[in-house]
């Protein structure tokens, strides 16, 4: 017997009007297997604490009953709801929910974190419509919306020379930790992304299993005379990769100034780690099927980030650091950043003279500002 419809949910379609333009792909690693841990694995307590999880916004009505509680309730606003569901209503398909019902459930599941039977209780569908929605959205988006992560053509960062900021996070997968490593550029929009590594891999071990270490070091992606910002001290002095200078320096000297801009750097990089980290089904990414399954959820959220911003829609963007210690907790999960293994990493006398040059060149520039 063919279940009966859901009541009409009050949502309003619109035709998709624009379209983003972008290049490149998703990229999505599964994590690779193991073949024996190392005895470096276990968290140093030393080590910097990943971004915490922000406290999940209250519950808001499902469905919304007014423009205001879209935000609340999928994380985008009204007028992006309606773009969304114009723009993937010929994908998204169900023997008798609405396109537009699908996309408010898998909205909700995605903005938090609801177990299926409790969405499935307040959107008054069969309990099997939930799960099917939020994996139908995945694949429309992962399948036919890649671009909408990308690597742009031209940089997006105050310093030309500089295309983005490297940041790797850790979070809660269903069979243990899993890792992500992004790049994002000046106004928190990720360029790229790798996700699905083991979370007990370092930071540097995931960037060299990652497809972008490889395209880079192909010449690929990045100009000779540009470079990406690394996140963390996870990360080795590369020709293309540039880190602070170590150890104590004088104010206002040119290493000084070079920290304080490459901090500054890689401010929109965490921010967009934060604002992943407040949907709330990569909150509970413990609870999905499968890592796959965490994987492209993700992936999915990354992407709905990236459609936001290029909106002009701020609702599912973290706020900007307060302090250098806005987004750290010591009691969150630890990122596995390796000392050794970054010293004992080859540097080249290129990237030396490069980021010596840099910090040249923006001491002249705030001198003279």
């Amino acid at each position: 017997m063919t279940p009966p419809p859901p009541p009409p949910l009050l949502l309003l379609t619109h035709h998709l009007t624009t379209a983003t333009a972008a290049v490149s792909a998703l990229i999505l690693h599964p994590a690779p297997a193991s073949r024996k841990r190392n005895r470096s694995d276990d968290p140093d307590p030393d080590d910097d604490p990943v971004l915490v999880v922000p406290p999940p916004p209250p519950a808001p009505p499902l469905p919304p009953t007014s423009p205001d509680h879209y935000p609340l309730a999928f994380r985008v606003s009204a007028p992006t709801f309606h773009y969304l569901s114009g723009l993937l209503d010929p994908l998204l398909s169900h023997p008798f929910l609405p396109p537009a019902t699908l996309l408010a459930l898998a909205l909700a599941r995605l903005a938090s974190g609801l177990p299926y039977p409790a969405l499935a209780d307040r959107f008054r569908v069969p309990p099997s419509a939930p799960r099917a929605a939020s994996r139908r959205l995945r694949r429309v988006l992962l399948a036919n919306f890649r671009f909408w992560l990308a690597f742009p053509t031209a940089p997006t960062t105050p310093t030309p020379s500089c295309r983005g900021a490297l940041a790797c996070a850790r979070f809660a997968g269903p069979s243990g930790p899993l890792a992500a490593q992004l790049v994002a550029g000046a106004s928190s929009r990720i360029l790229s992304l790798a996700a699905g590594f083991r979370g007990d891999r370092t930071d540097l071990e995931v960037l060299k299993l990652s497809s972008l270490y490889h395209e880079v070091e192909q010449g690929k992606l990045l100009d000779p005379a540009q470079y990406l910002a690394g996140d963390g001290t996870g990360y080795p002095l590369l020709r293309w990769l540039m880190v602070p200078f170590k150890g104590p320096m004088m104010p206002g000297s040119p290493e000084a100034e070079f920290n304080a801009a490459h901090k500054a750097m890689c401010r929109p990089a965490r921010r967009a780690v934060r604002s992943l980290m407040g949907w709330g089904a990569v909150a509970r990414l413990h609870e999905e099927e499968s890592p796959r399954a965490a994987v492209t959820c993700i992936g999915t959220c990354a992407m709905l980030h990236n459609v936001l911003l290029a909106r002009d829609d701020f609702s599912a963007l973290a706020p900007e650091e307060e302090g250098d210690e806005a987004a750290i907790c010591s009691g969150a999960m630890q990122s596995r950043r390796d000392g050794s293994a970054v010293e004992q990493f080859k540097v080249d006398e290129r990237a030396v003279a490069m980021r010596s040059a840099l910090a040249a060149t923006v001491s002249d520039w705030r001198t003279h500002t």
